[in-house]
């Protein structure tokens, strides 16, 4: 490793060299503030006449080989932004003595293109630009260099962090009055310039040491060039296209810039639960996990990249809420889509790691999709649960993260995972965290004030596409609600009829549709009209502070805002048309229009009926009597402890040199045993427990890593017992 402070200039226009920004590089992403911030560094040094300035490092790797035009290429692993933006600079600077050809001026648009600035000008192709960007920057600052060099050629447009920078520097030199002082700062600019070379020094490391200067690198961008960094420098590229932008396509469609630091926070809260991981930890957690799985050797990334990719894809689902590429017509699929909307109306970031357990668990084969959709309303109902009765926040916190641990201990233990999991839920009772009752829920919906809750157009919706499956099978409102709505079949009905359309009801009867709003049908200003006050009865104050808010008193409205004070008549007319004003059949609004009255009586028997319909469309689940009894916290402190892999080993079960057989017909193979009671594959690779060996096995013979169980994936000896069967 060479390192020395250097001028900037001298640096840049080094002949026969070019800097490239590997692939694993994030965008050119300097905004307003960071160039600002080098502009005004840059003119400090100018006025000052004598001094230098400090700004930062760039760091480069060499691979001590050349093209055949004798031009050497350097990966630029630190420094991109800061050097990508001196160079914009200087285009900017170029364009300036262009326009002002007849001022005196210490520098020319010639000189800067033929001093190696921004170019090797005897070079040709790929050789002849001095900087090349990666991803999509790369076409538009290549096109600012062409059209600076041949104003014929097209001028890039389009929206480009390059583009805005570059206009950002020409605006500012056009309203300086001596723009020699930019230029004389530029040459008075110094970094510390590190050359390492390729198999000697240790880039990462470097690269993390040095990022304390200009934007904060993301966890993203940090494990991006971490696990590219693996590979040589002659195939990074390659595994950027064929490991890594594949995981970036998934997580795409959310247009997050931040998408990726949280999937990767929900899947190692997944993974290290119940550990409780902050964004300034996914970093150290992500090498922590590549180590002990052995990823970072024999040129396993790639695996860990397709894991990621699987993971991510599920993660999307969640934040989404819905199954992408799901079939509209498969009943399963729809009612999975149906619940992960819910739970990402009302979950938020605190429930995708134990959904994305969920998708691992059914990915594993031990619930089947049906009881995968099953575990999904029983989060949904939950959260929603919670949510009405004004649960403790940070128990359901704790709680899911928890849970999330207790379900891989289920794992291991070989016991039923869907039986387990509604247990879990069931078994605090009584506790912050619990599962509220029936009789909670239902009290919470009568009594609360539901128009001042965030969650009251989602609670809406969903009634309404509950009461649209009732109707549809020729149902009434007391039929929905009288409890057996709440069975598989009336759910199945409710998903449907929501696929299918319901008037006041958003696709996926998670919201409200767009332009609606909960409406009061007795007004906010009803103690000022006599006729409202008169409805009221004798102790209209009171009435009116217990009713107004209330559940019964609220509908969905194509109106919210137009009759906050109208009459009952005027209100009913409003519920029955739709935005543009055509009749509309509202099923959550059928009970309201057929009222000839409205008041104190009507609003508590029209909240109790929908309080009973919410019994069915978030119910309290059930579980055999022995699986909630194994799982309370006193019978679970007195079992025996899940037998691991080293307890078979301890016990002399499984011994050293024992041959482990793959069951799989389609993969055949083997692992031993080794003297230290570890798993050894044939790649020579250990491992402290099954299913971690199993999935490494799969991914040696070419198999994608599908997550199976190791305990009932390896056999002991050819044709012996399954190890599941062992313990």
């Amino acid at each position: 490793m060479d390192a020395g402070v250097r001028r900037v200039m001298g640096l840049i226009s080094e002949m026969n060299v070019r800097y490239v920004v590997p692939v694993y590089q994030r965008p050119y992403s300097w905004g307003e503030e960071q160039c600002l911030q080098l502009w005004d560094d840059i003119l400090a040094c100018g006025r000052s006449r004598e001094q230098t300035h400090f700004t930062g490092s760039i760091v480069t790797m060499q691979d001590g080989t050349a093209s055949p035009q004798g031009v050497a290429s350097l990966a630029v692993i630190d420094g991109q932004q800061r050097i990508t933006t001196i160079a914009l600079l200087l285009v900017a600077l170029a364009r300036y003595a262009d326009a002002h050809a007849k001022e005196r001026l210490p520098f020319s648009r010639q000189e800067i293109l033929m001093s190696g600035y921004l170019t090797n000008p005897f070079r040709s192709g790929d050789d002849h630009y001095k900087l090349t960007l990666s991803k999509g920057d790369r076409a538009t600052f290549r096109a600012v260099v062409d059209h600076l060099e041949d104003p014929s050629r097209p001028a890039p447009e389009g929206p480009s962090r390059i583009l805005d920078n570059l206009a950002l520097f020409e605006r500012r030199l056009d309203a300086l009055a001596n723009v020699a002082l930019v230029w004389e700062g530029l040459r008075r600019l110094e970094v510390v310039s590190v050359t390492m070379a390729q198999g000697r020094d240790n880039a990462q490391l470097i690269f993390e040491s040095m990022n304390s200067t200009g934007k904060d690198l993301s966890a993203a961008d940090l494990i991006r060039n971490f696990v590219l960094m693996k590979y040589p420098l002659d195939r990074q590229a390659q595994a950027y296209q064929t490991y890594w932008r594949p995981l970036e396509d998934v997580l795409a469609p959310l247009g997050d810039e931040g998408a990726f630091d949280d999937f990767i926070r929900c899947f190692f809260q997944m993974a290290y639960a119940p550990e409780r991981l902050g964004n300034a930890d996914l970093y150290q957690v992500f090498k922590r996990y590549v180590s002990a799985n052995a990823y970072d050797v024999n040129d396993r990334m790639g695996f860990l990249c397709l894991r990621l990719k699987d993971f991510a894809g599920y993660y999307v689902d969640a934040v989404r809420g819905g199954l992408s590429g799901a079939d509209d017509a498969d009943p399963v699929a729809r009612r999975t889509s149906f619940h992960l909307a819910g739970i990402a109306r009302l979950g938020g970031a605190a429930a995708r790691p134990l959904v994305l357990e969920l998708f691992r668990s059914c990915r594993r084969r031990e619930c089947t999709r049906e009881q995968l959709a099953n575990m999904l309303g029983v989060l949904e109902s939950y959260l929603l649960r919670r949510a009405v009765c004004d649960c403790e926040g940070s128990a359901q916190e704790h709680f899911l993260r928890h849970l999330v641990a207790k379900l891989a201990a289920v794992r291991s233990a070989g016991e039923k995972y869907y039986e387990s999991y509604v247990a879990l839920f069931l078994v605090e009772e009584g506790t912050p965290r619990r599962f509220p009752t029936d009789d909670e829920f239902r009290r919470a919906l009568v009594t609360r004030d539901c128009f001042g809750f965030a969650q009251a157009p989602f609670v809406l919706a969903r009634l309404n596409a509950r009461l649209a499956a009732g109707s549809a099978a020729g149902a009434s409102t007391a039929d929905a609600a009288s409890g057996s709505a709440a069975d598989a079949a009336g759910e199945d009905a409710t998903v449907a009829r929501a696929a299918a359309g319901v008037p006041g009801s958003a696709a996926d009867a998670s919201a409200l549709p767009e332009g609606w709003g909960v409406e009061h049908v007795m007004p906010v200003g009803a103690l000022s009209d006599p006729a409202w006050a008169q409805a009221l009865g004798p102790d209209a104050r009171l009435a009116f502070e217990r009713g107004v808010n209330a559940l019964g008193n609220l509908a969905p409205s194509a109106y919210p805002y137009d009759l906050q004070d109208g009459t009952l008549a005027q209100k009913q007319g409003r519920l029955a048309r739709d935005g543009e004003g055509r009749a509309v059949d509202v099923p959550l609004c059928r009970d309201v229009l057929a009222a000839q009255a409205w008041g104190p009586a009507q609003i508590e028997a029209r909240s109790r009926t929908l309080a009973s319909v919410a019994l069915g469309a978030w119910p309290l689940p059930h579980v055999g009597a022995a699986a909630l009894e194994a799982f309370r916290p006193s019978r679970r402190a007195a079992q025996v402890k899940t037998v691991t892999w080293q307890d078979l080993v301890d016990a002399g079960v499984v011994q050293m040199d024992d041959v482990l057989v793959s069951a799989s017909p389609m993969y055949p193979g083997r692992a031993t045993v080794t003297s230290t009671g570890r798993i050894m594959l044939a790649t020579g690779e250990t491992f402290d427990e099954p299913t971690a060996a199993y999935e490494r096995f799969l991914g040696s013979v070419g198999a994608h890593e599908t997550g199976l169980n190791g305990w009932t994936h390896w056999r002991l000896g050819e044709g012996g017992p399954l190890l599941d069967q062992l313990r």
